[in-house]
Order: structure tokens, then C-alpha cells, then sequence
């Protein structure tokens, strides 16, 4: 039996209020580029992708929400600023979510839905993986 691996760390996601002034800080202190800024109005969020200029490393995710009831406004009024999520990258996100469930990995997404920047994710819930919002994304 093949044991279902997840790939590529993709990025790490973190809650902001304003994701435009949080990259102009991260790109003044470090170095880094934006590769990605895409608003979802079904999901309530901006999302600004950060890289390293000239390195295929892991992308930094601003999340901005865009409606006040949008899981990332409820993050930070309980949490306030920071790390929301690491997302890994799966070559297929029906295996991943499958195998994560085998595993008794409580899912907060059966099914996949749309992301972000041409992608299917799905979410395991963070009291399955000792506090930790982990994303699964295919790129489509």
C-alpha cells in the first residue's frame, strides 16, 4: 500500500488587516517580492502572495479579510495578527483528503473547493493536528 505524502511546503499563511501595508513592510525589510494579489469575494479574503526575488522558496500568504464575517475577520478578532495556516502542496487533493481521513484526520473540507491563484484546497481541522490549520492544494 502507498502511503499518501504531501509535497511541497506551499506557503504559510498568515491573518493581517491590511495586506497592503504588510507587504510594503515585508518587502522593505525582506527582500521579498509580490508574485500574487487576488481578492475571493465568496471566501470574505484578499490574499497577497510574497516570494524571495529569484528563488523558487515558499510563498508568505496575506490574508485580508473583505467582509466582516469571513473566517479571517473571526480569526483575528479571537487571535489578532499572525500565522493562520501552512499549506502543503498534494499531487492530487481527492488522495490527500482521503488518506488524512483514514488517518482519523477530522476535515473541515470533504470535498475540495476553489482557492486561491489556480487552485483546489481543502482544510484538516487544527484539534486533529495538535493546533495547526494544515491546507492541502493541487494546482489546476
Amino acid at each position: 500500500m502507498e502511503i499518501f505524502k504531501v509535497g511541497d511546503l506551499y506557503h504559510v499563511g498568515i491573518a493581517v488587516r491590511n495586506a497592503s501595508d504588510t507587504a510594503k513592510l515585508y518587502q522593505k525589510t525582506l527582500g521579498l517580492i509580490v508574485e500574487h494579489d487576488e481578492t475571493v469575494p465568496d471566501q470574505g479574503v484578499r490574499a497577497i502572495m510574497l516570494v524571495p526575488k529569484d528563488s523558487s522558496s515558499s510563498a508568505i500568504e496575506l490574508l485580508e479579510p473583505v467582509v466582516d464575517d469571513s473566517s479571517i475577520s473571526k480569526f483575528l478578532e479571537k487571535r489578532g495578527e499572525g500565522m493562520h495556516h501552512i499549506c502543503y502542496l498534494v499531487k492530487d487533493i481527492y488522495e490527500g483528503i482521503e488518506s488524512l481521513k483514514k488517518d482519523g484526520i477530522e476535515m473541515i473540507d470533504h470535498t475540495p473547493r476553489e482557492g486561491l491563484n489556480n487552485t483546489l484546497v481543502a482544510f484538516a481541522h487544527p484539534k486533529s493536528l495538535n493546533g495547526v490549520l494544515i491546507e492541502l492544494a493541487q494546482k489546476i
